[in-house]
């Protein structure tokens, strides 16, 4: 297996006397162990990193100007921007959401209506403060708020 290629074939051996269950389930764990292990080593993608607040700021400003400015090639530098991000493993759900809803309403129309406009508006508004990387506290400040080990707060046995 040196080409790095794994193919599974649902043609099993014909069955003979010597060929056990054991030893046909045996080989199939063997098979599908070595095709794991090269598709994680093949398949292995690069650190994806999360989307820095510039680039959530841009995608805000871009549906931003497709819903006032109502123009294709708005619309489509907004829909540009939002797109690589719906996958980002990294986003959560609620934020992958909104740029869905920013690509799929990033269309230029006939009438540039309220609706229409707030349509985009709104979804642009909360992405940056939905998808943002929220900062986990640092110890430090936990253990400020903690009382002493003794202390339980009722003076018990003291």
């Amino acid at each position: 297996m040196m080409g790095g290629k794994c193919t599974l074939s649902m043609a099993l051996p014909p069955r003979s006397h010597q060929a056990h269950g054991r030893r046909r389930i045996a080989g199939w764990i063997l098979l599908l162990a070595s095709c794991s292990g090269l598709a994680a080593q093949a398949g292995a993608p690069a650190e994806i990193p999360y989307p820095s607040i510039e680039t959530l700021r841009k995608v805000q400003l871009g549906a931003v100007a497709c819903a006032r400015e109502n123009s294709a090639a708005s619309c489509s530098q907004a829909k540009a921007l939002a797109d690589p991000l719906i996958d980002n493993p990294l986003l959560p759900s609620g934020c992958k959401d909104l740029l869905w809803t920013i690509t799929y309403r990033a269309t230029p129309a006939d009438r540039n209506t309220y609706q229409r406009r707030e349509g985009l508006e709104q979804p642009a508004e909360s992405v940056v403060r939905t998808c943002q990387l929220r900062e986990a506290p640092t110890p430090a400040s936990k253990a400020g708020n903690k009382p002493a080990a003794k202390d339980n707060g009722f003076k018990f046995g003291t």
